[in-house]
């Protein structure tokens, strides 16, 4: 990669930036084992449980992935006075990351858990509420987020992730259009990206699906060349970076730029939440003064250090992170 050789220098430009992440905070949990044989019951293995854990999902992974990475990082969001939301904030700080989030009465934090046998993905179950946010809870979120853009110093970075859990409604939105002026970088990564449009990002980073969605296609159905123009108009945005899974990325620019990088060779991994550490990388390397293609080879080098295992994919401690890129 083309980084390789600055990898150290660009991380040192962007030491302590300060990162504020709003949107959907998850909570993910894994729980890993070893397939003992059949089931009686039905035919489906039945796994002996080595292991369970819960970390960062959504918002969350990424504003740890900004953490991990030495930014100063604050997350706003909301989350469910439960005992999902009362382990999702452990998480979140044990992950390093400010925590702003909001505890929205009577709502049950969405969760996400995975059973995986012998490093493979069986079953997915999903877990709590994903509509729109009380009044009141609003009320407080927005408040939050206010007070968060207006301390001192400023946020060098504002990022978005929209998961579609209820927590950026139109409020939300009009609040940050309102106050797009005074966000120095401003990045959103949302399964739908139409609504964010009108706020003008400097960086959207959709997977080839999302793509493929905000152009009206079918699923996974995107070329790179034809439909630059179209996907730089409808999201708005002066950069799309979009992610390929095994293909890399490939980085649409306004000023005619476009980039791809590829990912390396790597054992199969089943990880989630890779995206948090390419969004991650590309707005810290431009934070650094990195140009298109070296921020897109930082984000891509972290999305693929991430990755390596079974969870939920956070890059490396900052410390291990530079001694591999030197």
């Amino acid at each position: 990669m083309q980084t390789s050789g600055n990898f150290a220098a660009l991380a040192e430009g962007w030491r302590d930036a300060a990162v504020l992440v709003v949107g959907d905070a998850l909570l993910d949990g894994w729980l890993c084992g070893t397939p003992a044989r059949l089931s009686r019951e039905a035919p489906v293995p039945v796994i002996a449980l080595d292991a369970t854990r819960e970390v960062c999902g959504g918002a969350a992974n990424t504003a740890a992935n900004f953490a991990a990475l030495g930014a100063r990082t604050t997350l706003v969001g909301a989350v469910g006075d439960d005992d999902a939301g009362a382990r999702l904030r452990t998480c979140v700080w044990d992950a390093g990351v400010a925590d702003r989030l909001v505890t929205a009465v009577g709502r049950r934090t969405v969760t996400k858990r995975r059973v995986v046998a012998d490093g493979y993905i069986l079953v997915r179950f999903d877990d709590g509420d994903t509509g729109a946010l009380s009044p009141v809870a609003i009320e407080t979120l927005l408040r939050r987020l206010d007070e968060t853009l207006s301390a001192e110093p400023r946020q060098d970075a504002v990022v978005v992730c929209d998961h579609g859990a209820g927590t950026l409604g139109p409020e939300v939105r009009a609040l940050l259009a309102a106050r797009r002026l005074d966000l120095p970088l401003f990045a959103v990564d949302a399964h739908d990206l139409a609504v964010w449009a009108p706020t003008g990002p400097d960086l959207v980073t959709p997977n080839r699906g999302e793509a493929a969605r905000v152009l009206g296609r079918e699923a996974g159905e995107f070329d790179r060349e034809r439909d630059r123009g179209q996907l730089l108009r409808r999201t708005g945005a002066a950069v799309v970076a979009v992610t390929l899974d095994a293909e890399g990325s490939a980085v649409l620019s306004l000023d005619g730029e476009t980039v791809g990088t590829a990912a390396p060779p790597a054992p199969v991994a089943h990880a989630a939440g890779a995206g948090g550490a390419y969004l991650a990388g590309f707005v810290l390397g431009r934070l650094a003064g990195a140009g298109l293609a070296e921020a897109a080879d930082v984000a891509q080098r972290c999305a693929s250090m991430a990755i390596r295992g079974v969870g939920t994919a956070v890059v490396p401690d900052r410390l291990g992170l530079l001694e591999r890129a030197i």
